[in-house]
């Protein structure tokens, strides 16, 4: 005969398999999402841009006949394709991790289970990042560092960052998301060709998006607990639940 006891370290060690096998799940899982990519092509098939998960635009390619568009029309099909191609990436990544939200739905919330988390109800929905590019935005104020979360949200979908690369000839702009929202050709540009260009702004890309997430970090860390404890990683954790698991056999 089973007592109360038995019970209790039944369901106990249900929860432990569940959660080895959800973070088991997560580990693939964000090694598929590292991986996903995007390819959008804009003014007819002339202009490719690739995006990869964090919004940042790879690779850019012009094919036949690039050269009867002009710059102005270059850098609003590219910053149109960037866009989409980062839409499907999001779409792409948002498939891969389905899985495992809806499995961590059947489980303790985390704010159950680690004191310092906040209650994931209780925390506002961020609004988007702006697809705006800067120059047709409103001037933002600086915000101290009592702002609460919300204020800090509605903040990082303003923010932005700009990188440069080529003697400044390409100027990306991206939003918090890493999503490109402006390109800018200097009067210079006509002393790059069309390969150079694109390498110029893959490269400005890349830059600006680790600009902007400097950016967002430094925007929420006054809200970060100095004394929180470190996540110690996946495979410390999943160590730790074998050794639980064990326990309970």
């Amino acid at each position: 005969m089973h007592g109360p006891n038995d019970r209790l370290k039944s369901e106990v060690a249900q929860v432990i398999d569940d959660v080895h096998r959800l973070i088991t799940g997560f580990a693939e899982a964000k090694r598929l999402h590292q991986a996903v990519t995007a390819s959008v092509t804009a003014e007819r098939e002339r202009i490719v841009v690739v995006a990869d998960v964090s919004g940042a635009v790879t690779e850019v390619y012009f094919e036949d006949g690039i050269e009867d568009l002009g710059y102005h029309q270059i850098a609003r099909g590219v910053v149109q394709a960037a866009q989409r191609a980062a839409a499907e990436v999001k779409s792409k990544a948002d498939e891969i991790l389905s899985p495992q939200r809806s499995a961590l739905l059947r489980l303790p919330k985390l704010s159950d289970l680690v004191d310092w988390l906040p209650d994931e109800e209780s925390i506002p929905t961020p609004p988007p990042a702006l697809l705006t590019p800067p120059a047709e935005r409103e001037p933002v104020a600086d915000i101290g560092d009592g702002a609460d979360l919300t204020v800090r949200q509605e903040r990082r979908a303003r923010l932005f960052a700009t990188a440069s690369a080529a003697g400044r000839r390409v100027s990306v702009t991206v939003n918090s998301d890493g999503v490109l929202i402006d390109l800018q050709f200097s009067g210079a540009i006509a002393d790059l060709d069309y390969a150079e260009i694109a390498d110029a702004i893959a490269a400005s890309s890349r830059a600006a998006v680790a600009a902007v997430a400097r950016k967002v970090a430094d925007l929420y860390a006054p809200t970060v607990e100095d004394d929180r404890p470190p996540f110690p990683g996946p495979d410390a954790v999943l160590a730790g639940i074998e050794r639980l698991r064990d326990q309970l056999r």
